[in-house]
């Protein structure tokens, strides 16, 4: 899926990183560091938010800091969380439209009340009509996760 390409290219994070003073402020319990490094939870959250990506950047000086970016396609919105050690709270920046870091959160959450399945349980379904994801078996619908309207998102994508 990937390997898809008719996204958008990603251009460079100084290219989304506009109205930086303007960006609401809050903290999340959700550790950036866990997330980005848990690629079943990278992937069902993909599904969510299929017009986005995300970006770790890691702190250079070995502090163990991290700061996980999340980056719309369409350069409107974006998100970001820091990781720092030992953390229980995590600051979080969001600007435009969208609210990515709230869109991510709740993606995991609805992962973790799945019951944290691996990607290797999902699948997909192509017909005349449309395509779906599901888990396990395609009568298990992730429509919790993929249909942008039962999560109240907007925007259309091209896939992660």
């Amino acid at each position: 899926m990937r390997s898809r390409n008719l996204r958008p290219a990603r251009g460079f994070l100084d290219d989304f990183l506009h109205h930086r003073d303007r960006a609401d402020s809050t903290t999340t319990g959700l550790s950036p560091l866990e997330l980005a490094q848990d690629p079943d939870a990278l992937f069902y959250v993909g599904l969510a938010l299929p017009d986005a990506w995300h970006l770790p950047v890691t702190a250079d000086d070995g502090s163990g800091e991290l700061t996980l970016w999340i980056l719309a396609d369409d350069r409107t919105s974006w998100a970001c969380a820091d990781h720092t050690p030992d953390g229980r709270r995590y600051d979080v920046a969001q600007y435009g439209p969208r609210r990515l870091w709230d869109e991510a959160e709740a993606a995991c959450r609805t992962w973790e009340a799945l019951g944290r399945p691996s990607r290797d349980r999902a699948g997909l379904s192509v017909t005349a009509r449309g395509q779906q994801v599901w888990l396990d078996t395609p009568e298990h619908r992730l429509d919790a996760l993929t249909d942008r309207s039962v999560r109240g998102g907007s925007g259309s994508g091209s896939g992660p």
